[in-house]
């Protein structure tokens, strides 16, 4: 049983949407479509998530110095 079909606005995907209703008795039709929102979301959880990433450690180059002296 498929309960939901995620996927993007592009036109394809709503005709993929008419052959799943065709093809599937039991399929919800457009009520089980979710378009953008989930994609949405993970942009928003990787956006939140990085905000608790680690600094990236400064490197010494061969002369001893770091890479932000100059």
């Amino acid at each position: 049983k498929i309960l939901s079909v995620t996927y993007d606005n592009a036109a394809p995907n709503d005709i993929m949407m008419e052959r799943l209703v065709d093809g599937l008795p039991n399929f919800g039709g457009p009520r089980a479509r979710t378009r953008c929102f989930t994609h949405v979301v993970n942009l928003v959880a990787k956006s939140m998530l990085r905000l608790f990433n680690q600094p990236a450690k400064k490197s010494k180059r061969k002369d001893g110095k770091d890479d932000e002296d100059e």
